[in-house]
């Protein structure tokens, strides 16, 4: 059995501004038993496909660009199992997004967790670094500018991540970071009204 949880019900996550002309493809992703239901931006195409059994990775680029060179991605990401953790939602969401190797304006906030449904919660995250280092991450663009703005979504077992990440010129002492309720607005903008279902647990 599944249990639809319609994340419409947050005002942050309501309809996507879409101009004429421009209207994003509906995508649904199916995560261990359930389904993530979200729009992608226009001209997106899915390049990472990885799936393990324990945990998922689907990364979509602009049509054109890869890894090495993007300047928009969206992804999504399951954790089977990691929902049973005693850890917190904002110790695991931490523990993965913080920047820690960013030395010039790193960015890390928080929105408080939200129980969407019964055992089944909702947190905003805003990460990024403001001058990029080399070796940041596998195949990083030394200098670049970058952030992140993500959907942690938690059931009593399975973890899942809709990210959407800008990634561009350095903004150190040039643009302010984004402050969390326009990362909520961002996500709103691109993703729409974001739906999941999950599997019932036994």
């Amino acid at each position: 059995m599944y249990i639809k949880y319609p994340l419409s019900a947050l005002a942050m996550i309501a309809g996507a501004n879409v101009q004429a002309g421009s209207a994003p493809s509906y995508e649904s992703v199916p995560l261990h038993g359930g389904t993530l239901s979200f729009n992608l931006p226009l001209d997106f195409v899915r390049v990472t496909d990885k799936n393990n059994g324990t945990n998922v990775l689907i990364e979509y680029f602009p049509r054109g660009q890869s890894v090495a060179n993007w300047t928009r991605m969206v992804t999504v990401q399951a954790y089977r199992g990691l929902g049973s953790s005693p850890a917190s939602s904002a110790e695991i969401a931490r523990q993965a997004f913080y920047p820690a190797v960013c030395k010039i304006g790193p960015i890390y906030r928080d929105a408080a967790e939200r129980e969407v449904r019964k055992g089944f919660t909702l947190s905003i995250i805003s990460d990024g670094c403001a001058s990029l280092p080399a070796g940041a991450y596998p195949k990083a663009l030394k200098g670049a500018g970058e952030q992140d703005f993500i959907m942690v979504f938690r059931d009593a077992n399975t973890v899942y991540t809709l990210n959407y990440a800008e990634r561009g010129a350095p903004f150190a002492g040039k643009v302010p970071p984004r402050d969390i309720e326009r990362s909520k607005e961002i996500l709103r903008e691109i993703f729409g009204n974001v739906a999941l279902t999950a599997a019932r647990l036994k």
